[in-house]
């Protein structure tokens, strides 16, 4: 092998380390902002690239009446939110680009929606109104802070005292 043989190699091996370094280091910044950017902000590009998918059903009622929640939450053009939905059926989607608990308030921040432990969509408690969250059947009060795990029936009820 002559001199400048072996400098083009030596050249090549440098670029070759310095690619792959480049390509661990995005990777692992990557996944450091998924775990800590907000929802709102991550956009997991489909579903080939998620490390978790689980799903929930949500259903809100107010003064009786079932609201409709709606298709294409977190869907914005080519943009796919790891919270979203497809269709109205009620049917919530998580898909962790990365490993993380998702919360019902993430939801309803993708949703762009109101939610705390008093408000849902407009409707607040006050003398005569109450909101309460259920889970699985079971009364709970973490609200926004609920971790949504797979399978999970979350009910949100505002209703006359």
């Amino acid at each position: 092998m002559n001199k400048k043989t072996k400098i083009y190699t030596g050249i090549g091996i440098l670029i070759g380390i310095v690619l792959v370094y480049y390509i661990f280091s995005l990777a692992a910044s990557n996944q450091d902002s998924c775990t800590t950017k907000p929802v709102t902000e991550i956009d997991i590009g489909g579903h080939q690239n998620v490390v978790s998918h689980i799903h929930q059903s949500l259903q809100i009622e107010i003064n009786g009446e079932t609201i409709l929640i709606p298709a294409n939450i977190g869907l914005e053009g080519v943009v796919m939110r790891p919270i979203h939905t497809h269709d109205a059926s009620g049917k919530i989607h998580v898909e962790g680009p990365c490993p993380r608990d998702f919360t019902l308030g993430e939801f309803f921040d993708v949703w762009q929606e109101e939610f705390t432990e008093t408000c849902i969509i407009g409707n607040c408690e006050d003398e005569t109104h109450t909101l309460t969250l259920y889970v699985n059947g079971i009364e709970n009060t973490e609200y926004r802070n609920l971790v949504l795990r797979d399978d999970q029936k979350i009910e949100i009820v505002y209703e006359e005292i």
